[in-house]
C-alpha cells in the first residue's frame, strides 16, 4: 500500500494549523504488518496495485489511479 511518507510529513509539519502529529501513517502501516511502497520524490503520485487493492497516495494521484483501473478493465 501507499500513504504519505514519513519524509512527506516531516516537510509538511510547518503547514499544519495546531497540534502535533500523534503518528505518521507511514510507521502504522508497516508496524501493522503492511507492505509500503512509497514515491521517489517528495509529493509526487504514486500507485500501487496488489491483486484487487488499488492505493494511491498525493493529490495528484487521480489520473494515474483511473488509467491503472481502467487498463485493469481492458
Amino acid at each position: 500500500m501507499t500513504v504519505i511518507s514519513n519524509q512527506e510529513e516531516e516537510l509538511a509539519k510547518a503547514a499544519l494549523q495546531s497540534g502535533t502529529m500523534k503518528f505518521y501513517p507511514q510507521t502504522a502501516l508497516q508496524q501493522a504488518g503492511g507492505g509500503y511502497s512509497s514515491n521517489q520524490v517528495p509529493f509526487t503520485s504514486n500507485v500501487v496495485m496488489d491483486r484487487e487493492l488499488l492505493t494511491g497516495a498525493e493529490p495528484g494521484v487521480g489520473a494515474r489511479r483511473g488509467a491503472r483501473i481502467l487498463k485493469r478493465l481492458k
